[in-house]
């Protein structure tokens, strides 16, 4: 199984943090990772999962459950290298709301596949 947290009981939204990533990765749970970057904000990483044969996709938080976010790809790369994840996919241009929300299920703009 896999572990998530939760900020509280009134709260459902699970915490994925860079150490469940590694995990996910270790028990090959792990679809895809992707950085999803905006005008407006910082870029976020989301990361897609199966959890008991469903896929899921969360944003990587940090154990408070804030969004971890990434000023360029450079921090973004060294996140992942430290769960052992080497591809990703960069997903740019999506409003604000909707990256911050997680809920990034089409591309408003190009997808490009990266291996690092």
């Amino acid at each position: 199984t896999t572990e998530i947290y939760t900020l509280s009981l009134h709260d459902a939204l699970p915490i994925l943090t860079i150490k469940l990533l590694k995990r996910l990765r270790k028990m090959r749970q792990l679809d895809t990772v992707r950085f999803i970057r905006n005008t407006c904000a910082p870029m976020v990483l989301q990361v897609a999962f199966f959890d008991n044969g469903q896929l899921r996709k969360q944003l990587i938080r940090t154990r408070e459950g804030g969004v971890v976010t990434c000023r360029h790809l450079g921090e973004a790369y060294a996140l992942c290298r430290s769960a052992g994840v080497h591809r990703a996919e960069l997903l740019q241009i999506v409003s604000h709301d909707e990256a911050c929300a997680g809920n990034v299920t089409t591309a408003t703009g190009p997808v490009m596949s990266l291996t690092f």
